[in-house]
């Protein structure tokens, strides 16, 4: 049970710093065609496209996305692990 544990934490924790980098990205206005970007929009884009459809329409001037992304990832992470024990 123990490395099940250690793997849905390691796992879900390089996400969480890829969606932060990607949160952070668009302050920097770096090229999305950047060969050290294209992995991070890669894994990034299609979870977020998806929340980005459930979003009212941007009014605040940023995209949350990534920050509702975070919250239910930490979501999904606190159910698995409660399930695993």
């Amino acid at each position: 049970m123990d490395f099940v544990v250690i793997v849905i934490r390691v796992l879900f924790s390089a996400y969480y710093v890829l969606l932060v980098f990607r949160a952070l990205l668009p302050w920097f206005r770096l090229d999305k065609s950047l060969a050290v970007l294209r992995p991070v929009y890669f894994l990034t884009e299609p979870l977020l496209a998806t929340i980005r459809k459930g979003l009212p329409p941007d009014r605040i001037g940023m995209d949350v996305a990534p920050f509702v992304a975070l919250i239910m990832l930490w979501l999904l992470e606190r159910v698995l692990l409660a399930w695993v024990f």
